[in-house]
């Protein structure tokens, strides 16, 4: 079996793409910034609070009101954000035989185009349904049975979340759109 290496001048292939020439540089960067900390931030609450949890019940013999429900609204956060932040990295992950089936980089890459429109596609459906469920939260106005915290907090996460993997996946798609095409003209 051989191993195929990244062509000369290519990016390693564990650094994240760099911004799209069409996107503002500081705003892109910006966005990043913040999903950072906000996994950061959330990543570390939901350690403490489970921490807190486990030594006030084991120890103490005592539990902490609304805890669990404040560990669990942070950790959607987390993996909304996170799976986001993913997508930004390309780690998402693929069980793609292509590779080893198809001959040609040609083919390989018009595959690898259309499986990424198809997650688009997807991801923009998905983005859709949470937008809608989101809006539904902020009309009826639930709240949380132990902390009261108005849902719609919690809810944001999900499209929020879908929004930034649609467009992570949709500049994705353009460039293997332009790999497609230059492939096409040699």
């Amino acid at each position: 079996m051989s191993v195929d290496l990244p062509p000369e001048g290519a990016p390693p292939p564990d650094e994240p793409p760099a911004a799209p020439t069409w996107f503002p540089r500081p705003l892109w960067t910006a966005k990043l910034a913040l999903q950072r900390f906000v996994l950061v931030l959330t990543g570390a609450l939901v350690t403490i609070l489970i921490f807190v949890q486990v030594v006030t019940r084991y120890f103490l013999g005592e539990s902490i009101f609304g805890i669990e429900e404040a560990a669990s609204f942070l950790a959607i956060w987390l993996y909304f954000i996170g799976g986001a932040y993913g997508a930004y990295e390309r780690g998402h992950i693929s069980a793609s035989l292509v590779d080893l089936i198809v001959p040609g980089d040609r083919a390989r890459q018009a595959i690898k185009t259309f499986t990424g429109a198809l997650t688009v596609i997807l991801c923009s459906w998905m983005t859709v349904w949470a937008i809608s469920y989101f809006m539904l939260s902020l009309q009826r106005g639930p709240m949380s049975l132990e902390l009261g915290i108005r849902m719609a907090w919690v809810h944001a996460a999900i499209p929020l979340g879908l929004i930034l993997m649609t467009f992570y996946f949709a500049v994705e798609l353009l460039e293997d759109v332009a790999k497609l095409r230059s492939e096409a003209r040699r």
